[in-house]
């Protein structure tokens, strides 16, 4: 099954999706959330991701891929591969990453090997696998 989604959700007010770094965060915050994966819904299959911002609340069980930014909430948790331009994690991954830029945060875990360019781990987070930084074609595409 692939699910993809190419329409406008408005962002719920209580998030903050600007939070890809400091030298993106003007370039991140103006660009709206395209996809939501809400914290009650369970998606299984493949998932395209449109360009800009989507955030993952609920759980993803399948890969994942596409040329926008990636935001895993707290409570998100996903179970695949993530291949896209740029991730920063609250949750759970539990799968290979392949990204130009990842942020694993305080809250969060990461089970699998990651291939980046650039790689911000937070004190208090949790990763558990191989690093690869700077080899050509790990740029997302």
């Amino acid at each position: 099954m692939m699910g993809y989604y190419d329409g406008d959700i408005l962002p719920h007010s209580g998030y903050n999706y600007s939070m890809l770094g400091r030298k993106r965060e003007t370039e991140l915050s103006s660009q709206e959330v395209r996809a939501i994966v809400g914290p009650s819904c369970v998606f299984e299959g493949n998932l395209t991701l449109p360009e800009g911002l989507t955030r993952i609340d609920g759980e993803v069980i399948g890969n994942i891929k596409g040329n926008g930014g990636l935001i895993i909430g707290e409570k998100g948790s996903v179970k695949g591969d993530i291949d896209v331009e740029n991730v920063v994690v609250y949750g759970k991954v539990h799968g290979n990453i392949r990204a130009r830029s990842l942020e694993i945060r305080a809250s969060s875990r990461v089970d699998g090997d990651v291939q980046v360019q650039e790689l911000m781990i937070e004190k208090g987070a949790i990763y558990n696998g191989k690093c690869s930084m700077g080899v050509e074609g790990s740029e997302a595409g």
